[in-house]
């Protein structure tokens, strides 16, 4: 069965970032699955998937989420699953399919695969590859989305189907979630599902998603994989100068662009405190073992070594790890005039803000007020949140994804990271959801770097094992003993 929903609603942006680690030494649990995908041939059919689904330009903006939507409804038609489609704005599709407990056990929670559809712009001219031609060369998938995060909706999707193929009695119903406009967020179709149509959702108790990652060493050997289970919250803000109009013939030193820059070099040199949260405290901490000295020991005493008077210098190296630390300021775009020889009266720059907790914008605007002064400056509040709520980590979704990691890659660990970022996991969380980020692909940093870059990409071997993974994840947590 088919029906088309239609509705509008607002949201707010994220994005995410690896980072912490704990590794967990007990020996895994067995659950027995049967029978287990026949890989020789679901391996070939992610791939090719994937990079049929990377094809799709769902650029935001505009987003066009809907061309991904009719792609998913295909395969669902195929395969006989149910499923229901919505737009949170026009031409923003969201899709969802459910699969029902089988067992007699059917008050345990539901599962939600969630991921996004929509993907940032990618500027063709930077790129060595076609941004959406989805090339397979030197081992690795090139394309926007590539890492953030078409991989992971794919692998859902994979795990997903499996479920349904091999007719896996389950313990609880597994949802299938694809969304529109995680990377604007003004349209939001996770928050639209959440607010709008919660009946989509209907006894969901666990949900994945992205917002974590997982690291893999020079030779592509997984060193650990990331479970997140909180981010920081953004703040976008907008400074408007203004100042003497007139002709750019004769400069005129209290223009309104000239106080802009003076007020935005301040903001560079600005460096907010140091502040050590007890979800970045933890994270951190257990990010020491995988690093090298000195690192691994400050980490291991981050408590005590950021009194150190030249703490702050060294993590200034770290961007990663200070970050974390401190609230951060991204300066993003520009407006002025867009005539040359016009000084206009006003000009403004956006700034992509990032909070720790106990930080609300009004609280940040006040402080960064302070520093650059209000004489013909004003700060707006463009989009905001609170303070996100993080999820616990004592969860049997936690400790599956450890035994299922430990299953398939014997040695490594486990992250339990918080992140620099935000993304829809927060609507879920704020309902008490539980929602961690859990991206199942160990990658290289130099490939995990360039999602929202210049020729992102995937290593095949990375996807592909990537797929068994969240399958082991998903199986085991939703199939019946």
């Amino acid at each position: 069965m088919r029906r088309t929903l239609a509705a509008l609603t607002t949201s707010i942006f994220l994005i995410c970032a690896p980072l912490a680690a704990r590794h967990y030494k007990r020996p895994p649990q067995t659950q027995a699955v049967s029978p287990k995908p026949d890989w020789k041939t679901v391996d070939p059919e992610a791939v090719a998937k994937l990079r049929e689904y990377l094809r799709i330009d769902t650029t935001n903006p505009p987003g066009n989420e809907s061309r991904g939507v009719e792609w998913y409804a295909k395969i669902f038609d195929a395969k006989g699953i149910p499923y229901q489609t919505g737009e949170s704005a026009p031409g923003r599709g969201n899709i969802v399919a459910r699969l029902k407990a089988t067992s007699a056990n059917e008050s345990l929670p539901a599962f939600v695969l969630l991921n996004h559809i929509d993907v940032v712009p990618a500027n063709r001219q930077y790129w060595t590859a076609d941004p959406f031609a989805a090339d397979e060369r030197d081992g690795y998938i090139w394309a926007r989305g590539a890492s953030d995060m078409k991989s992971t909706g794919i692998a859902q999707l994979m795990a997903f189907l499996e479920l349904h193929r091999l007719h896996t009695p389950l313990k609880r119903d597994v949802i299938f979630l694809a969304t529109a406009d995680e990377e604007d967020g003004t349209k939001s179709g996770a928050r639209w599902v959440v607010e709008q149509h919660p009946e989509w959702i209907t006894g969901a108790g666990f949900v994945v998603n992205e917002g974590a990652g997982s690291r893999a060493d020079k030779n592509g050997k997984p060193i650990y994989f990331g479970v997140g289970a909180f981010n920081k919250t953004p703040a976008w803000l907008k400074i408007v100068a203004t100042g003497t109009a007139g002709h750019g013939s004769v400069p005129i030193p209290e223009s309104s662009v000239n106080r802009l820059i003076a007020a935005l070099e301040k903001l560079r040199n600005y460096k907010p405190p140091l502040e050590l949260t007890p979800a970045v405290e933890r994270a951190l901490k257990s990010a020491a073992p995988y690093e090298q000295e000195p690192w691994k020991t400050r980490l291991a005493n981050l408590g005590t070594w950021i009194k150190d008077p030249n703490a702050r210098a060294q993590l200034e190296k770290e961007p990663r790890y200070l970050a974390l630390l401190t609230n951060t300021i991204s300066i993003t775009g520009l407006n002025g005039t867009d005539k040359i020889n016009v000084i206009p009266p006003e000009a403004s720059a956006q700034l992509d803000c990032r909070l720790l907790p106990g930080w609300t914008a009004e609280r940040w605007v006040a402080e960064l007020q302070g520093v650059i002064g209000t004489d013909h400056l004003r700060i707006e509040i463009l989009q905001s949140h609170p303070s996100s709520p993080g999820s616990s980590l004592d969860t049997p979704l936690h400790k599956t994804i450890e035994d299922a990691v430990h299953a398939l890659f014997p040695g490594a660990g486990v992250a339990d990271t918080t992140s620099t970022g935000f993304n829809d996991s927060y609507y879920f969380r704020v309902k008490g959801i539980t929602a961690y980020g859990f991206v199942p692909f160990a990658m290289k940093p130099e490939d995990s770097t360039r999602a929202h870059g210049n020729d992102e990409r995937i290593a095949v071997t990375s996807f592909t094992d990537g797929v068994h993974l969240m399958w082991e994840v998903v199986s085991r947590f939703s199939a019946a003993n």
